[in-house]
């Protein structure tokens, strides 16, 4: 049932015509995934545990960039499976149009009969910026109301609609109520994104609201994306394991456009809690400083050879 939120084939079954300037206007404040999303220099690598009882010699394939390298991925990943749908839509115009709105479907989705879409943008301000609401909408076959599977909003920079600062917000509890969701969903109760593409550093931030009596005992978690105009970037995130001395930790990654790093591993809970493991990588992903503050840590290579500004 995953593609509730993200159907891989949608048809249009009501057709608008051409495209208006204006129509551009409306879609623009949909999020761009790509704007959204991060990037960081990726390279083949082996997984490593999250505690080496031995620590890490510099030289050795840094397990920092490994962590940070799926933090990027999973966070890419959740942004395709909420947003996805939104590339269908600018790919035609939209099917109905109103002084201060668009809309576009109904659509079916090939691979889940009995459901129809539709994504709404409604300008709800002009000054002093051009401000919009949206939502990715669902229903089944049969039902008269739509109901929110995706919702937002958008506020255009001064410049420019195509950039500016917005927020998502999935409600994951409403939709459980009328609908069967995939089981990555199942532990939550809703996820909630705010962004601003308006000026360097661009933003991201994703946070969880877990369901109460999850199997994983959280009650909020969440990423923090940052990207620069150089391609330089930045990911704010948490990591789990089953060492009781680093039950839970918040990881703050940066790299360069080389691909080059640094992360420090703050420990939430555990034995270790509140102690830190700093490494720096080098651009073949290779440590090059490593140092754990917790009784008996480990420390290699000098910190000197960490990446400028890091």
């Amino acid at each position: 049932m995953r593609r509730l939120l993200c159907p891989a084939l949608l048809v249009v079954t009501a057709c608008g015509g051409n495209w208006s300037n204006a129509d551009l206007e409306f879609s623009a404040a949909l999020p761009w995934r790509r704007e959204l999303g991060s990037t960081l220099p990726t390279s083949a690598s082996t997984g490593q545990p999250l505690s080496r009882q031995d620590g890490l010699n510099a030289g050795e394939p840094s397990q920092a960039y490994v962590d940070t390298k799926k933090a990027v991925t999973d966070f890419n990943g959740l942004l395709d499976f909420f947003l996805g749908v939104i590339d269908t839509v600018r790919a035609q115009p939209p099917s109905s149009r109103a002084d201060e709105a668009r809309t576009w479907g109904p659509f079916v989705a090939a691979d889940l009969p009995g459901y129809q879409f539709q994504v709404t943008i409604t300008r709800t301000a002009s000054e002093p910026r051009e401000t919009f609401a949206w939502s990715i909408q669902a229903r089944r076959f049969g039902e008269a109301d739509f109901f929110d599977l995706v919702r937002g909003d958008f506020q255009a920079s001064p410049e420019t609609v195509r950039r500016g600062v917005g927020t998502i917000e999935v409600p994951v509890k409403e939709v459980r109520a009328r609908a069967t969701l995939p089981a990555e969903l199942q532990q939550l109760d809703r996820v909630s994104i705010g962004y601003q593409t308006s000026t360097f550093p661009q933003t991201t931030q994703m946070g969880f609201t877990f369901a109460a009596g999850n199997p994983i005992g959280l009650s909020q978690g969440g990423y923090r994306s940052e990207r620069r105009e150089d391609g330089a970037g930045a990911l704010v995130f948490s990591l789990s394991s089953l060492d009781p001395n680093l039950r839970r930790a918040t990881v703050r990654s940066r790299w360069l456009v080389d691909g080059s790093g640094a992360a420090v591993l703050t420990v939430d809970e555990g034995t270790y809690r509140g102690a830190t493991r700093s490494e720096c990588w080098n651009a073949q992903y290779k440590v090059t400083w490593f140092k754990e503050s917790w009784p008996g840590g480990k420390e290699s290579g000098r910190q000197a050879d960490c990446p400028a500004g890091n």
